[in-house]
This record gives C-alpha cells, sequence and structure tokens, in this order.
C-alpha cells in the first residue's frame, strides 16, 4: 500500500480511522525529525488532553464492510415479513461527553532550555466547528504572538481550513511559521494526486548564533507509509467504497483507476466483460 499512492491515502481520513492513525504518525514524525537535528535539539511528544460533549462528541461514519450483525438481522426479518417494522428498533448515535487526548510535537533546543518549534497535525476535533476548534485556533493565537516557531500539517480534506488558506484546488497543506517572519509564512499545498513534498522546518530562534541548526527535513510520506505497514489499519479499509469525505470527479476517476490498477478494486471493464460473458451463455441457453 505505501508504494500505491503518491502522496497521501485519502482513505485514512476517515473520521472513525484517522484518531488510530494520528498518535502512531506524530511519534513517526517525531523519531524522523530526531534523526535529523543535531544532539543540541531534543523532539519531544507532548500529550494535551481536554473534554468534549454536545455535537463535539458525535462520531461519524462507519468502516465496517458489513451491517453490525443486529441489523441485518433485524433487515433479514423484515425482507422475510418475520416481523413487524415498527417493532424494531432503529439504530442511532447519541452525543455523549468524552475525553480527547491529542499529540503534538515540541522541538527543544537544550542548550537555551526552551521550546523552539511546535508542530500540530490536524484532527477532526481541532478542524471542525466547536468548542475543539475554538480552543485550538486560541492557542494558535498564543503561538504567534510568542517567538516560537510554528508548524501545521492538516491531511484532513473536510472542513475549512484554520491557519491559512491557499490558492486553487489544494487538498493537503502544511503551514509553516518562522516567529522572525510573522505574519509571513510559507504554505506547502497539493493534490491528492500529487506527491508530498519536502518540508523544512525551522529551528534557531536567532540569526545571530551561527551554531545552532538553522532548519531540519521531515519526509512526511515515509512517516505515513509507516505508519500504514506496521499498524493494521490497511485492513479496516474498503478500497470498494469511495474514501470519507467524497473526492471531485476528476480525482476520484484518477482514484478509480489506481485502485484498479494496484488490484484492490476490481475493474469496471472485467465486470463489464464478464457480464457480457454471463448474457451471452444465457442467450445461447435459451435458444437451445
Amino acid at each position: 500500500m505505501p508504494d500505491m499512492f503518491p502522496g497521501m491515502n485519502p482513505y485514512l481520513e476517515h473520521p472513525d480511522l484517522w484518531p488510530e492513525i494520528h498518535p502512531p504518525l506524530i511519534s513517526a514524525l517525531a523519531r524522523l525529525l530526531q534523526e535529523d537535528v543535531s544532539e543540541r535539539y531534543s523532539v519531544l511528544v507532548r500529550q494535551r488532553v481536554y473534554r468534549v460533549s454536545g455535537e463535539d462528541s458525535l462520531v461519524v461514519g462507519q468502516l465496517a464492510h458489513e451491517q453490525p450483525n443486529h441489523i441485518a438481522k433485524a433487515n433479514g426479518s423484515k425482507a422475510n415479513g418475520s416481523s413487524d417494522s415498527s417493532s424494531q428498533p432503529i439504530p442511532t448515535y447519541i452525543a455523549v461527553p468524552q475525553t480527547i487526548k491529542e499529540d503534538y510535537i515540541e522541538i527543544v533546543d537544550c542548550q537555551i532550555g526552551r521550546t523552539v518549534t511546535i508542530i500540530e497535525v490536524l484532527t477532526p476535533q481541532k478542524k471542525r466547528p466547536g468548542r475543539g476548534r475554538e480552543s485550538y485556533e486560541q492557542r494558535c493565537e498564543a503561538i504567534f504572538g510568542s517567538d516560537t516557531h510554528f508548524v501545521e500539517i492538516d491531511l484532513l480534506r473536510g472542513w475549512e481550513p484554520i491557519s491559512a488558506y491557499a490558492p486553487g484546488n489544494v487538498d493537503y497543506r502544511v503551514l509553516v511559521s518562522r516567529s522572525d517572519q510573522r505574519p509571513k509564512a510559507d504554505l506547502y499545498a497539493w493534490q491528492v494526486n500529487a506527491p508530498i513534498p519536502p518540508l523544512m522546518l525551522p529551528l534557531n530562534c536567532s540569526q545571530e548564533d551561527a551554531d545552532a541548526q538553522a532548519y531540519c527535513t521531515v519526509d512526511l510520506k515515509r512517516a505515513l507509509d509507516e505508519v500504514c505497514i506496521e499498524s493494521a489499519c490497511s485492513s479496516l479499509i474498503d478500497y470498494d467504497r469511495a474514501p470519507i469525505p467524497p473526492l471531485p470527479p476528476e480525482a476520484n476517476q484518477w482514484l478509480t483507476t489506481l485502485l484498479e490498477q494496484s488490484g484492490l478494486r476490481q475493474s469496471s471493464q472485467s465486470t463489464n466483460l464478464y457480464d457480457e460473458e454471463k448474457l451471452k451463455q444465457r442467450s445461447a441457453y435459451l435458444q437451445a
């Protein structure tokens, strides 16, 4: 699976799957960053804990390939006419309070003893309207008013971008904000069918400090591939279905071709040929 997608796998964005991808992705990014920074810097994974309730806590979507057993049995009973539909409960979801734990990365300059760069990878709770987004936007405002560099990795096509907009049709974006260049910032942006660009992240806080490493690099694609290989997420993805959120027609056609060529989705041409062969066999049988 890693070599199949040139960049981001859109199926990883599913609201039920991304929470499973996010923590190991943060850990993979931290490992790769630690390999690239000098001994002066330490890359730490921090965790933020907060509670949400009401609409903010709703879980959307389902990864199962089939309906749950109790729903399937109920539908089967209705189809057989063995039960009145009014006597069967309707499966639904309710909004319950949840404790959200989200990891992020801090790069610490051990020589001066403080955090120089903060790296956030967006989650649905941070991006969709609600308390989670409001809290995240407040943290961003505090960082933008400090002398700490900030990096925001947005691999979710759903909802409005938070920190910056990109021109044109853009699916994914990474914002890199150097503290000494604000309000100017660098925005990496690409579409689902494009490779992820190499990322350069700022480290040193003072240009006068010649001994400090100025930048580090991180291979976001490599981190995603490592997570997919080491986790069981591939077994939870049904490539016969459209990703959530759905892609526009042109990108969806690209995805269909890619999946068919990779053997993860049956070719529509093969299906049509199979149907035509069955039709010929049935016609010959009726004429005999």
